[in-house]
């Protein structure tokens, strides 16, 4: 007789046995989660001779092989593998994300301790992943605000340069509306707040686009508590139907759309990885930088970290271990590899001490999930110097540059002002036959984020 767990008990079941492990792929739009993500499942499940020296459970030649299978919440939509595997060995990076979904893999492997030899031939993990758009992540900071509060951040970020004058036609737009009006007038604003947001986005000017389900609705697409937008402080002082109303979406956005967000998958993870595009902001500016600063804080505020006993990790599970990543590092040479760390690290230097504090392991990686270009040297007069070569992502010309240099700390306000980074944007190696694009490290990521998981 077989005796059958529902999905939720079978997962408990699992995690008590410390075989059921969920990951968080978290970081703001652009950082490349979905390249990660995409090359991370390849590495477990499709790869028939792996470069994972780092990867202990492979080198040791225990690993049994790895499978994608239904999501335990069927409810979710499942992360696309294949379409996006698909896209990257066409050539082409895959669409960015637009809505949550989820992907379940498991992990066949032997077991290392020789006790367990005698009686398991093998063991499985069950790996959870959840991807979801970057903008999203950037609402949690809604928690903790009320509506004034929120409106006096927001016009903080739009009356900075460079963003001033691009708000200025909605400010016009704001200071003329009848807060007397109906329903037209609160959805004639929320247009104009929602086209600056996606100007803003576009033209890469702010991280911190709020709501961000303005910009991904997803299933939201029309849903009224998605009418929303700043006052001016002078209007919100005014006891009138468009301020009531504006409130009530603010309060009703925190807590029928952030608040289960939050609580529904990322209070629940194990194991976190933040990715950073540091080689993008350097591109923008020194405003670009501040913003990505301000934004891994504020992703990091909103997670419990730390080890906890097998009983509450039961029933409260807490992120006992965080990855860094500096992502797109095959778009420098390997001589600034380290000095894309050092930065990444400078820029995070008060939150990994509060999560060392914590109890948490941490680790920070330079890691191109997917590789690019081709490192080669040309020779000049000063002798020979590195070189990458790769084909543009914006015309898909063949290119050979020396890409620049990477500071090893925060960057002065004053060094922009005299120097312009250019660090270029390929389009991924396509390899021979239906092979995947080589990785950078994705070895080291996997074995500390699973290492301790598949021994």
């Amino acid at each position: 007789m077989e005796f059958h767990l529902p999905g939720r008990a079978r997962e408990l079941g699992q995690r008590l046995a410390n075989q059921h492990l969920r990951v968080g792929i978290t970081g703001v739009s652009g950082a490349g989660k979905t390249a990660f993500l995409t090359s991370f499942i390849h590495q477990l499940t499709k790869s028939q001779q792996p470069q994972l020296p780092f990867f202990q459970v492979m080198q040791q030649q225990r690993y049994l092989g790895g499978q994608c299978v239904p999501n335990l919440m069927t409810q979710r939509a499942r992360f696309p593998f294949e379409l996006n595997l698909q896209q990257l060995q066409l050539g082409q990076w895959p669409a960015s994300t637009t809505a949550l979904s989820q992907i379940t893999l498991q992990l066949r492997y032997k077991p290392q301790n020789p006790f367990k030899q005698k009686f398991l031939d093998w063991q499985t993990l069950t790996l959870e992943i959840t991807d979801y758009p970057g903008e999203w992540l950037l609402d949690l900071p809604m928690l903790s605000l009320d509506y004034a509060s929120w409106c006096d951040n927001v016009w903080t970020m739009l009356n900075a340069n460079p963003v001033g004058p691009l708000a200025e036609p909605f400010r016009q737009q704001l200071q003329m509306a009848d807060t007397a009006g109906g329903p037209l007038v609160l959805q004639q604003l929320t247009d104009l707040y929602q086209q600056l947001l996606q100007t803003l986005k576009q033209q890469q000017l702010s991280l911190i686009l709020q709501p961000g389900r303005l910009l991904r609705p997803a299933d939201l697409a029309g849903a009224p508590l998605l009418q929303l937008f700043p006052l001016l402080p002078a209007q919100r002082a005014q006891d009138n139907a468009l301020t009531r109303q504006l409130q009530q979406n603010f309060d009703d956005y925190k807590h029928k759309v952030v608040a289960p967000f939050y609580r529904d998958y990322f209070a629940g993870l194990d194991r976190q990885v933040i990715m950073a595009d540091c080689l993008g902001a350097l591109n923008r500016g020194h405003q670009a930088m501040q913003q990505l600063q301000q934004a891994l804080m504020l992703i990091m505020q909103h997670f419990s970290y730390g080890p906890d006993s097998w009983w509450r990790r039961l029933w409260q599970p807490r992120i006992d271990k965080v990855l860094f990543v500096a992502s797109k590092a095959d778009l420098l040479t390997p001589d600034q590899h380290r000095n894309l760390l050092l930065l990444l690290q400078q820029m995070l230097q008060q939150p990994l001490y509060q999560q060392r504090y914590q109890r948490c392991e941490t680790e920070a990686l330079a890691v191109a999930a997917v590789v690019s270009s081709e490192l080669g040297e040309v020779q000049t007069p000063q002798g020979n110097k590195p070189c990458l070569r790769g084909r543009l992502a914006t015309t898909g010309e063949l290119q050979i540059l020396y890409p620049g240099e990477v500071p090893l700390s925060m960057p002065s306000p004053q060094l922009f002002q005299h120097h312009q980074f250019a660090f270029p944007e390929f389009l991924p190696l396509v390899g021979s036959g239906s092979s995947f694009p080589e990785q950078l490290r994705m070895d080291q990521a996997l074995q500390f984020l699973l290492g301790d998981h598949l021994q």
